[in-house]
């Protein structure tokens, strides 16, 4: 409930003559301090509404009125005026005004505004919502239906004081053959055709009196089900292996449509069920995209049973020559520091150097594969936490990879964080590093799954970790996306590490 709320108001009268409106300067100002607790809104049951009260008090006599005194009763309507004095120092007493609404008999919602005024003055306008008698609703047990391969006759149930319509709104092999429409309680009847292919779907709608949809019955009709997650499969020039999700309620297998395509192999040539497509590549040493398709079919039992066939393609990507950039002062100036020290080019040392506490910031960068060298890395001895270089890249709803070089304990750690409903994927902890070398860190994404990817790291150009994103796996994380990455030298006064270049390989055109 709102606190009392001071309301003070001066009116000057006006007159107007011939030669416009002047004021009245013997007219003395009148003040009205009116106080009031009440919600903005109401909203009410057709039935058995509970009443509400209102609180006010004012200098001047006041009213509260229903624009629908027919279906509101107001307890006070009116009341008179407080002292002033009370009423400023919040000392009147206030009256309780008890509002309580008949039951709305009829099917629509309806609306009423109450206001409170005391002389000339409108403190407040609230409006209550009730709703209308009008209901609804289908069995529970109807709203998901099995039809058999033969098809017939299907039942929805309906419970209702108003007009009602039905419509099939996706599927052409179902027909309601009874109930269309119809008032009040009903039987509608769903007239189903036979099957003798795939297994399929159909929608019926429910619609209310203003023909608003109020409820959608799923129909799945039994069939052959040979569901590939994708029709297509992607995979980078150097990736080993990829696998396909198959929803299936048969036998199948997975054949070339041509048998020239010796880059690849299907290592799941049959399966039984819901399983994977399962491939292995070679490495695509060609400058050109590699493009194939594979063939998933049902095993046929019998003469005349239904063939399904679905066509998927296997791309290869073609290895891009990476674009290095040297981290020299025209790059430094594209980044954005945000940490206590600035990181600064030094043409001596051949990049930027990091002096911990520092870090840069960059919010646009493309999707792609990522390289970072950094020449040395330099321990203060002195130090108790040693320091650390850091890496994040950053997508969007807090998702994020970490790389974490430390070498006072000669490893590089890792960490994903996923915010939202995405889970994070577990990987390996750390990686032993010989820091004594330069270091060069890789972030590598390839296609996975349906639209997300394959991530791994690369410590010196040898794998350390890797894992998969997916619908529920870091989900922000998905082919094509850019990044926000950071990088930092974290630890105050703990060391420094130049980065001399990074170097940056942009995603494969899949449309070659």
């Amino acid at each position: 409930m709102k606190r009392y709320l001071l309301i003070i108001c001066a009116a000057v009268a006006l007159i107007s003559g011939l030669g416009g409106c002047q004021q009245k300067v013997d007219e003395p100002m009148k003040i009205v301090d009116l106080r009031y607790r009440a919600e903005d809104s109401y909203d009410l049951p057709a039935y058995g509404a509970k009443a509400f009260t209102i609180m006010v008090v004012s200098s001047e006599p006041w009213t509260i009125t229903s624009a629908h005194p027919d279906w509101c009763i107001i307890s006070e309507e009116e009341g008179e005026a407080s002292d002033p004095d009370l009423v400023h120092q919040g000392k009147a007493e206030a009256t309780t005004v008890r509002v309580q609404y008949y039951d709305n008999i009829a099917l629509d919602d309806r609306e009423d505004k109450i206001i409170i005024k005391s002389d000339y003055w409108v403190g407040k306008e609230i409006v209550v919502r009730q709703k209308g008698s009008a209901f609804l609703t289908i069995s529970e047990e109807d709203l998901d239906q099995d039809v058999t391969k033969q098809g017939g006759d299907h039942f929805i149930h309906i419970d209702s004081n108003q007009d009602w319509s039905v419509r099939v709104t996706d599927g052409d092999w179902v027909e309601v053959t009874e109930g269309a429409t119809g008032n009040g309680n009903g039987i509608v009847t769903v007239s189903a055709a036979e099957n003798t292919s795939e297994l399929r779907y159909a929608e019926v709608t429910v619609f209310d009196r203003h023909d608003v949809a109020v409820g959608l019955i799923k129909f799945t009709q039994d069939g052959v089900q040979l569901v590939p997650l994708s029709t297509e499969i992607r995979a980078g020039y150097d990736q080993l292996a990829a696998e396909l999700d198959v929803q299936s309620n048969a036998n199948w297998v997975v054949t070339k449509e041509s048998e020239s395509d010796d880059w690849f192999e299907i290592l799941t040539p049959t399966g039984e069920g819901d399983g994977k497509i399962q491939l292995s590549f070679t490495q695509n040493d060609t400058e050109g995209l590699r493009s194939a398709v594979i063939l998933l079919k049902n095993v046929v039992v019998n003469e005349g049973d239904y063939a399904a066939v679905k066509e998927i393609k296997v791309k290869q990507a073609y290895k891009i020559t990476p674009v290095r950039v040297p981290f020299n002062s025209d790059e430094l100036g594209n980044w954005s520091s945000d940490w206590t020290n600035a990181p600064s080019y030094s043409k001596d040392l051949g990049g930027t150097l990091f002096t911990a506490k520092s870090r840069l910031h960059n919010s646009s960068m493309p999707f792609g594969n990522y390289t970072f060298h950094w020449s040395s890395i330099t321990q203060n001895p002195a130090s108790s936490t040693g320091v650390r270089v850091r890496h994040w890249f950053c997508f969007d709803e807090g998702a994020e990879l970490k790389a974490d070089i430390r070498p006072a304990d000669g490893k590089i750690g890792y960490d994903v964080n996923a915010a939202g409903d995405g889970n994070k994927p577990t990987i390996e902890a750390y990686t032993a590093v010989d820091f004594t070398q330069p270091v060069e860190i890789t972030y590598k994404f390839d296609p996975s799954g349906a639209g997300y990817c394959h991530v791994t790291y690369l410590v010196n150009g040898v794998e350390t970790n890797s894992f998969d994103t997916s619908e529920t796996l870091l989900r922000t994380i998905t082919w094509g996306t850019g990044f926000n990455i950071y990088i930092g030298v974290d630890n105050e006064n703990s060391g420094s590490a130049v980065l001399e270049w990074y170097e940056y390989t942009p995603p494969m055109n899949w449309e070659d």
